[in-house]
């Protein structure tokens, strides 16, 4: 009897992939430019300028920028998205970023005055800043947890208009004024532009979604002139709006079609470039319509004031012609690099004239802008960034960061990309993070881990006293012990065999103001009504290692293992033996002695108090060691870390953070044990000597920190001076 075999089809997503087909943001229908009488521009391209090697292959091309000596980068859309780097004369030089964490689904690229490349990626909500040499030197925006984003696969995403300082919702172009100040276009899900300075502090945002002055329908490109003037390729609404440098409303361009992509001659300066053009795409779809061929595809060259000089270019996929713009850059006048979508290609266009049109001119602009102050703290400090990376090999997000006895560094971060199977018969996800370990320099030494079947989203890294490094995965729900050659020794959790993509509902005892929580959060236990005499509390969650989302874990005198287990729905401390077995646990949702609301890390001393650090109730909580509740003590603010030192005096580390994104309010405090603060150092920002979201501190030395950082992507460091 004849048999079908069918192969199993494994499809594997981005957890924040967002490649919606059909949704709101989706270009509803092409404009036909209402522009008239426009000369034609002669131009020319020739075929297959950008050589590749081999083997490699671009995708959907979506940005394309070059820096002051002419080389040129283009971020696309392949089997991964990537960045390639070509000579002026089309020659692959090299790949840039493979593998980061903040690349998943291209948007746009731009190089500024020091030739440091920015790309724009919708699918991560993050921008990343290389220097010429490829290294990441900032992030803005952050992408969502992938615990958090089980919940939002491809399709369930929408406008939202959140108009968060620091958090962009997939944003689609950036551009620079000559203070460095950066500007960027948060274009699909906020329908905004963003302000900050050069250091990425903002300093305002406009927009909402709508046609009125100031309010966009996906802001799409965004280029500025010498003045510092913004333009803002409002595509939905089928006008380019100018605002000055304050973002204050100037002009709109209402036609030149819809704008996918707006460049300004002249490069990001610093020189002034004498006379600029603005050059607008009227871009083919880019589901290529047989109807808009016609009247689509054309690419205006324009005076700053909206004078139309003339047009060239149309819909198609011959040299010379264009299929779907969707990035230009326009250094040089009269050689335009355009970045298309339909035809997976790249074109360098040369321009052979300038006809004259008939003026509409708008005029009238200004500059303004300016840099915030920081913040010091009243702990003097230096700090350094510290490790060195090789070639093509990333930090992230940074979940946790200790050094051993010997001060060598061990980092579990967030990278590549955390991955969701669909298709067979559980959906499950993998990948995602990965742990490194660096000599006391910051060397690089070696990976350990590849393939743990637990790295999935990195929140902890402990060193113990034998040198062991504990990894703690909230995706995954496990702690990993590994010995100091890289061996597995104990595994405490078992990874979900399957997880719940879509929930049917939103999970139990969620809030606007507290941590995420999966279905399940005991009601009773928020009421008070798990409490046991004595201030202890019961075990929220099945005895053992049923962990869910855990975040730290600690060891006492006797080697019993401590376990921070409180960012999903048990909110609890559970407690192991060495060998790890499961000898108790204590905690349950609440505001009350021994209950929390997001156990976020966890510290004991030398006489084997265990200090919780209550996230949610912005406080720490102190209790013996068979869980009995002693004190509590707040003036804090959040605590993401804590961390405590091992001198005859010790004292506790704690990091604030008022956001996730570790840009509204942050510092860290030094403690007694008795909650008294004996000072605090830092700042919220990008800077050295200013964190991001500090998220692990290692303080084997009291006057010595490691500080690892979950929104600036890096390890800190900091040094107190005496």
């Amino acid at each position: 009897m004849a048999r079908r075999l069918w192969p199993l089809l494994v499809v594997l997503l981005l957890l924040t992939a967002v490649w919606r087909p059909g949704g709101a943001d989706r270009l509803a229908a092409q404009s036909r430019a209402t522009a008239t009488n426009v000369a034609t521009i002669a131009h020319a391209a020739g075929p297959n300028f950008f050589k590749n090697p081999p083997g490699i292959y671009t995708g959907e091309n979506m940005g394309i920028a070059t820096n002051s000596k002419g080389n040129i980068y283009i971020y696309h859309r392949a089997n991964e998205t990537r960045l390639f780097e070509y000579t002026p004369a089309g020659a692959f030089v090299r790949e840039i970023g493979r593998g980061n964490y903040g690349f998943a689904f291209a948007h746009s690229v731009r190089v500024d005055a020091q030739d440091n490349i920015w790309a724009v990626d919708e699918g991560t909500d993050t921008i990343v800043k290389f220097n010429p040499a490829g290294q990441i030197l900032m992030t803005i925006g952050r992408r969502e947890d992938p615990v958090d984003a089980l919940s939002n696969m491809a399709g369930a995403g929408t406008y939202h208009g959140r108009n968060e300082k620091y958090g962009v919702a997939r944003p689609t172009d950036i551009a620079f004024d000559q203070q460095g100040n950066i500007f960027i276009a948060d274009g699909y899900f906020d329908s905004r532009v963003v302000k900050y300075d050069r250091n990425g502090r903002f300093i305002k945002a406009v927009g909402t979604r709508g046609n009125a002055n100031l309010q966009f329908n996906t802001p799409h490109s965004i280029a500025t002139d010498y003045q510092g003037n913004v333009y803002v390729g409002d595509r939905g609404n089928a006008r380019v709006q100018v605002l000055d440098n304050d973002l204050n409303w100037k002009a709109n361009y209402p036609n030149v079609g819809n704008p996918w992509a707006v460049c300004v001659s002249g490069g990001p300066g610093p020189a002034n470039p004498g006379k600029q053009y603005l050059y607008v795409s009227n871009s083919w779809p880019d589901s290529a319509p047989a109807g808009s061929v016609d009247f689509t595809g054309e690419v205006y060259k324009m005076e700053l004031d909206g004078t139309i000089v003339g047009k060239f270019g149309r819909a198609g996929k011959a040299t010379g012609e264009f299929a779907t713009i969707h990035q230009m850059d326009c250094r040089d006048p009269n050689v335009i690099y355009t970045a298309e979508i339909n035809d997976w290609r790249s074109q360098k266009i040369l321009l052979k004239g300038q006809p004259v049109s008939p003026p509409a001119s708008v005029g009238g602009f200004g500059l303004g802008g300016g840099i915030p102050p920081g913040r010091g703290g009243d702990l003097p400090f230096t700090a350094a960034e510290l490790l060195k990376m090789p070639a093509d090999t990333f930090l992230g997000p940074i979940g946790g960061v200790g050094a051993n006895s010997k001060g060598q560094i061990f980092v579990y971060t967030r990278t590549g990309h955390p991955y969701a199977t669909l298709g067979d018969n559980r959906t499950f996800s993998h990948g995602g993070s990965r742990l490194f370990q660096f000599d006391p320099t910051g060397k690089f030494v070696r990976e350990l881990g590849q393939d743990v079947y637990g790295f999935n989203a990195a929140i902890g890294l402990r060193i113990d006293p034998q040198d062991n490094v504990w990894t703690i995965d909230q995706a995954a729900s496990q702690v990993v012990k590994f010995d100091p050659d890289g061996r597995v020794l104990l595994v405490l959790g078992r990874k979900p065999e399957a997880i719940n993509v879509r929930p049917a509902s939103a999970p139990a005892g969620t809030s606007a103001d507290a941590p995420a929580r999966q279905a399940g959060a005991g009601a009773a236990g928020a009421a008070g009504g798990n409490q046991a005499a004595g201030g202890r509390a019961r075990g929220t969650g099945t005895p053992g290692s049923s962990f869910s989302q855990p975040s730290d874990v600690a060891w006492d005198r006797a080697g019993n293992i401590y376990v921070a287990d409180g960012l999903g729905a048990n909110n609890r401390i559970a407690k192991f033996d060495k060998d790890g077995r499961f000898l108790a646990h204590w905690g349950s949702t609440g505001t009350g002695p021994g209950q929390f609301n997001g156990v976020k890390a966890i510290a004991i001393d030398a006489q084997d108090n265990v200090y919780v650090a209550d996230m949610g109730n912005k406080r720490i909580q102190v209790f013996d060691a068979q869980g009995t509740f002693k004190s509590e003590f707040g003036h804090v603010g959040t605590p993401r870390a804590m961390c405590m030192t091992r001198g005859s005096t010790q004292y506790l580390y704690i990091s604030h953070a008022a956001d996730e994104d570790g840009m509204a309010d942050a510092r860290i405090y030094k403690v007694r044990l008795d909650g008294k603060i004996v000072g605090q150092f830092g700042d919220a920002g990008k800077q050295l000597e200013q964190f991001g979201m500090a998220n692990s501190i290692d303080c084997r030395s009291e006057n010595e920190l490691l500080i690892g950082e979950m929104t600036n992507w890096r390890v800190q460091r900091v040094t107190f001076k005496k």
